[in-house]
């Protein structure tokens, strides 16, 4: 999920230049276009948000035609957004946005593509994987101004680790990808300029000024998005998968 841009698209790329096919999920007609163009005959995009449960039914329809009756190698839950502010004064829709997407979203992508997984019993094949996209420092640690993101993280983390017990009925492994700063789309799509005008006459001004500087630089200094991408390959190809995979 997520594959216009940052980590979804390098994987998509990692991933086929392996020799995969791939699906990748996009939310509009004009990437679904643009990433066919450039990923080539062993991608299909699908097109759904992960907040439409409806859409997110309607893709797995079509990759169980694709499918076969082989089982799914493996479901990324990649597609997140970043919140940004002081839970004090935080809108709760900003705060319930957030989390419908990282991890509602991904709770409905995972229910929907089970079968395709494994659970059903008439596909053939070795059981597929679930790897959940995290963060090093968001799982871990409630950073101030962070509290959306973060609090949606922990919860994946815990999500997760429920899962790896549960699907072990079917021999399904889950892991965690566990990234520190990424350079990623992700961070640009926060703008400062608007975040500060929400907060400019609270307490918290300067010290989000701070934050929101640091955004910035984010993007030109973190992880490539190469790197995380096949870090997510190893997940996938590993004969015994971790449970959470950092980059240390």
């Amino acid at each position: 999920t997520g594959a216009s841009s940052g980590i979804g698209k390098s994987t998509c790329k990692v991933l086929i230049k392996k020799g995969y096919f791939v699906f990748g999920s996009v939310r509009n007609k004009e990437d679904a276009k643009n990433l066919q163009v450039k990923m080539g005959k062993n991608f299909l995009p699908l097109i759904f948000d992960v907040k439409s449960r409806s859409e997110i039914k309607s893709a797995a329809k079509l990759v169980k035609l694709k499918l076969e009756g082989q089982n799914l190698t493996a479901l990324v839950n990649n597609a997140g957004i970043a919140v940004i502010g002081p839970l004090q004064y935080l809108p709760i829709k900003d705060f319930r946005e957030q989390i419908e997407v990282k991890l509602v979203g991904t709770l409905s992508c995972i229910q929907e593509f089970l079968p395709l997984l494994g659970t059903d019993p008439s596909f053939s094949g070795a059981p597929g994987r679930i790897i959940n996209v995290s963060s090093a420092l968001g799982g871990k640690i409630g950073a101030p101004f962070f509290g959306a993101y973060c609090s949606s993280k922990h919860a994946l983390e815990g999500m997760s680790e429920s899962l790896r017990r549960e699907l072990m009925l079917y021999d399904i492994k889950v892991s965690i990808i566990a990234p520190g700063a990424i350079a990623t789309p992700i961070w640009g799509k926060v703008k400062p300029s608007s975040e500060k005008k929400k907060y400019s006459n609270t307490e918290y001004s300067k010290a989000l000024d701070k934050v929101l500087t640091l955004l910035n630089h984010l993007g030109d200094t973190g992880l490539s998005v190469q790197t995380v991408a096949n870090k997510i390959l190893k997940s996938i190809e590993d004969r015994k998968p971790k449970l959470k995979y950092y980059f240390f």
